[in-house]
């Protein structure tokens, strides 16, 4: 039998484009849901903040959420607008 080879096609993201994230935060930081609820009150959210697990030791909590980003420059802002939250450690 003879292997293919894949094809390789450049792929190109089309906006708008709705986007699943998820957010690390410190479970301990306060305010910081409310403060993640104002940044996203400037995107259309598809799938509402919450709560999807926290760590084992309870240090951390994970928050899911789904944007439409209308272009890169806003998933680019939405991006920096997120991390500047106090207690966020990552936004994936």
């Amino acid at each position: 039998m003879f292997a293919r080879k894949p094809v390789a096609q450049d792929q190109e993201l089309v906006y708008p484009a709705e986007f699943a994230f998820r957010v690390i935060v410190e479970a301990q930081e306060p305010g910081v849901e409310a403060a993640l609820n104002a940044v996203l009150s400037g995107y259309k959210v598809t799938a509402p903040l919450a709560v999807s697990r926290s760590s084992s030791a309870g240090s951390y909590l994970a928050y899911g959420v789904s944007v439409e980003m209308q272009s890169p420059a806003e998933l680019r802002e939405f991006d920096a607008a997120v991390k500047r939250v106090p207690g966020v450690r990552m936004l994936l």
